[in-house]
């Protein structure tokens, strides 16, 4: 629910088919609800909806306000998704659209309820949110001799974990395994990760050679990124005020002052 529109999945397909490159079938299998655990795919999906604003609305004026709430909608998950994904954005650009993200939530919880999010999607974004700000506070606090620390957002996630895991999985030909398995695994794969950590040359990382257009895009490497990710140039009150005055303009643009 965005204002008074209510955004059902075939409404989403029906719009998202007006891409030139994109069919009624492909649509449909963004929105695949059986495919929940598809990370790429949900990317793809946010993505591809934030690519409706650059269509011309269509004639009809039900269509013309669904694809309006649409594009809303998407424009505010892609403030939450591209600091994580879009390799070019700098701290401060992401702390600024994460924090257009939260007054953007926060504004739209309070007028929808779970209506709009539910509860725990709110809670969890928040907190990512939250706690992404508050680390690179406490990164700019321990850099008091001018390190010139980084602070790479994309780390603050389960990437990491996940590479563990899949470390464990492929040492050999044995998926399954009891938990004294799994512990002389997760000893290896930690081996491993730290030989990496120590040589970061022999890591190859992902095999996508650019990453600018790039749909479903999942796991970036801090290699990847190009944006500036120096604490010491990110001034955290300036971004947070931009972020609530971005927030508004949009909010204001949508639903009206």
């Amino acid at each position: 629910m965005v204002g008074d529109t209510n955004i059902r999945p075939p409404d989403t397909v029906k719009h998202l088919s007006r891409h030139d490159d994109i069919s009624v079938e492909q649509a449909a299998q963004l929105l695949d609800p059986l495919d929940k655990q598809n990370v790429p795919k949900a990317i793809a999906l946010i993505q591809c909806l934030h690519n409706l604003q650059d269509l011309a609305l269509p004639p009809n004026p039900t269509d013309a306000k669904m694809q309006k709430a649409i594009a809303f909608f998407a424009k505010f998950l892609s403030l939450f998704l591209f600091p994580f994904i879009k390799t070019e954005m700098s701290l401060s650009q992401q702390m600024c659209s994460l924090s257009t993200y939260g007054f953007q939530a926060a504004a739209l919880q309070l007028k929808h309820g779970t209506g709009c999010m539910t509860g725990p999607l709110y809670t969890e974004s928040q907190s990512v949110v939250k706690n992404t700000v508050f680390t690179t506070v406490r990164l700019q606090l321990l850099d008091l001799e001018d390190l010139k620390m980084k602070f790479y957002i994309i780390l603050e996630g389960t990437d990491r974990l996940e590479v563990v895991f899949s470390d464990c999985r492929t040492q050999d030909h044995a998926k399954n395994f009891d938990i004294a398995q799994l512990a002389t695994k997760l000893a290896t794969a930690t081996l491993i990760n730290a030989a990496f950590q120590r040589n970061p040359e022999l890591d190859r990382g992902h095999r996508q050679s650019s990453l600018t257009g790039a749909l479903g895009i999942d796991h970036v490497n801090p290699k990847s990124w190009k944006g500036d990710t120096c604490v010491k140039n990110v001034d955290i009150q300036k971004e947070w005020d931009a972020g609530m005055l971005a927030a508004n303009k949009i909010l204001i643009q949508y639903f009206g002052p």
